[in-house]
């Protein structure tokens, strides 16, 4: 059985990643600029339209458009009003911390740092923007760097959980587990809703197999109970902990409600064949591979079972269709191997 994919997909607070095509704007959009077509769907922005048209030189109603168009992900039209804001004001380090917010949303590294950078050299105590900087570093897996800047933001700013989830994700990819639950911890001690907190508290417990982890999960459903990624990692732990019934009643949660979801499956299949509940598991494989072909651990997991049954032809077959689609895969290459040693 091999644990899915559970990592988590790292939330950046308001930062949406959206491909869009950026246009700039000169000097003369803080003279006369072309009314946005989208904005008559919105009356907030057609306020702010009417204030921006009796006062062009204040910066602050472009900055509450762009955060209104942004809100509407109108983020080509966000950028052009921050580009305006930093012509009329270049002072205020919020300004550059929203539109590396916006540059992020294009997947524009570079004029994210560069943002970022302005806003730190604006106001150096500034603990978002020195957070937010860590946070890109950390998607460039520069840990080093990201962990300084982080240590930074927390300097200033002791009560963010926000600084305390990021700094655990750094020392977790550092290996440094006990630092990183610590981190964790005291993000939800500031913020007991913290979902994301709780899920890696409960990841981190599974890997080293403490009985915490099911409380974290619990948890984290008690906040979301919708959430599939709750439910498959507590049904993953119940499964590593040997609690198997348990662990197929959160697995067919998930598949009453998504059937194809596949490591939902394969944690199925890979319970029923331990249970040696063979033709019940070969079911789950089929039903995996009759959606992805290519779900290659599916076929492996196929020649197992037929093994398992004395079918050794079939179980041959099953084992080189998974070299097929990954030759280096040893567990299916051994088998193989001592199939045909036999």
């Amino acid at each position: 059985m091999k644990k899915g994919n559970m990592k988590l997909i790292f939330k950046l607070a308001g930062w949406l990643i959206v491909a869009f095509v950026f246009s700039s704007c000169g000097n003369k959009d803080l003279k006369k600029e072309k009314q946005v077509a989208g904005d008559t769907a919105y009356p907030e922005i057609l306020a702010l339209n009417k204030k921006i048209e009796a006062d062009r030189n204040n910066s602050e109603l472009y900055y509450q458009r762009a955060k209104a168009r942004f809100f509407h992900r109108d983020f080509q039209n966000a950028i052009a009003d921050m580009q305006i804001v930093l012509k009329i004001d270049s002072t205020k380090s919020a300004y550059y911390i929203f539109l590396s917010d916006l540059y992020l949303t294009q997947n524009k590294s570079k004029d994210t740092r560069q943002m970022l950078r302005k806003a730190i050299a604006v106001d150096s105590s500034n603990s978002e923007a020195l957070m937010k900087y860590s946070e890109l570093f950390y998607l460039m897996r520069k840990y080093d760097t990201a962990i300084f800047y982080v240590n930074r933001s927390l300097h200033f700013d002791r009560n963010n959980p926000l600084a305390h989830f990021q700094r655990g994700l750094i020392l977790k990819e550092w290996g440094d587990t006990a630092k990183a639950i610590a981190s964790f911890q005291s993000a939800v001690e500031l913020n007991q809703k913290y979902f994301e907190a709780y899920m890696q508290l409960g990841i981190i417990n599974t890997a080293i197999k403490n009985p915490l982890a099911l409380e974290y999960f619990n948890t984290a459903l008690s906040l979301d109970p919708k959430s599939v990624e709750a439910r498959y990692a507590k049904g993953f732990y119940l499964q590593s902990a040997g609690e198997l019934p348990k662990a197929l009643e959160e697995y067919k949660a998930i598949l009453d409600i998504y059937p194809d979801h596949k490591d939902a499956r394969y944690n199925t299949g890979a319970i029923l064949h331990e249970q040696k509940k063979y033709a019940e598991a070969i079911q789950q494989f089929e039903t995996i591979l009759s959606k992805d072909a290519n779900f290659y651990r599916a076929d492996y997991a196929l020649g197992r079972c037929y093994e398992a049954q004395g079918q050794k032809q079939k179980a041959i077959e099953e084992y080189k269709k998974c070299l097929a689609l990954k030759p280096d895969y040893t567990p299916a290459a051994s088998q193989l191997d001592i199939l045909d040693r036999k």
